[in-house]
């Protein structure tokens, strides 16, 4: 049975400079499938480094924006590594927020797919082992309102006239 490479060496993790594990992160990542065109408005953030600045909120487990932006505040060597410049004032929350509503998910998946290829052909991870996440994908039809009156809705031959997959398991 083959064993998985870890990402991160124990040395690594009991490092004086933790943050060195997030330069080494955001070094492998590629943010071209972003839209950096820049438009009219105000003075353009980088989306790189916005990008950067919510992985890190998502490693660091910190629960909202305000406490990302009070923690880049507080710590200008994860403001570095994220590439903001720490000698200007950084974003203002509503500028996180607008990346978040305003990016494409596609575009974050193409992301995430490159990094997960870079570790296939660097050979840290393998597709030995096989996890699925699940969720109930609902018709827009009335049988799923339990509230309506439908006279053969647990008929498993008698499928609902909006359900595009009749059928098709």
């Amino acid at each position: 049975m083959s064993e998985q490479k870890l990402l991160f060496s124990i040395e690594n993790l009991l490092d004086i400079n933790p943050l060195e594990n997030y330069q080494l992160l955001f070094n492998n990542l590629d943010p071209s499938p972003l839209n950096t065109l820049s438009h009219t408005g105000r003075k353009p953030v980088s989306k790189d480094a916005l990008l950067k600045s919510f992985i890190y909120k998502n490693l660091r487990s910190i629960n909202s924006l305000t406490d990302l932006r009070q923690s880049l505040i507080d710590n200008p060597s994860a403001a570095l590594r994220c590439t903001f410049d720490i000698r200007n004032s950084l974003p203002a929350l509503e500028r996180f927020s607008s990346f978040i509503r305003d990016t494409d998910n596609k575009d974050l998946q193409k992301i995430r797919i490159n990094l997960v290829h870079q570790l296939i052909e660097l050979s840290i991870i393998n597709g030995d082992y096989l996890s699925i996440d699940s969720c109930p994908i609902l018709a827009n039809v009335k049988q799923n309102n339990l509230k309506t009156n439908v006279r053969n809705r647990f008929q498993k031959d008698c499928f609902p006239k909006g359900d595009n997959c009749r059928g098709h398991l």
